[in-house]
């Protein structure tokens, strides 16, 4: 476990709260094919699926 890891350094969290912020997903800093940015566009879309407002 890395000490220095918090749960919004993870993937999952940073696609959340760029969806939650309004950021696009061209926003996704992570490489192509890459598991991050897996779960960062995953994690993207469901965040748009919890907003009522969509």
């Amino acid at each position: 476990m890395n000490e220095q890891a918090t749960a919004s350094d993870s993937p999952f969290i940073q696609g959340r709260n760029a969806r939650l912020y309004g950021k696009s997903v061209e926003a996704c800093p992570y490489p192509e094919g890459s598991q991050d940015r897996a779960a960062w566009l995953q994690a993207y879309e469901e965040a748009a699926t919890d907003d009522p407002a969509e």
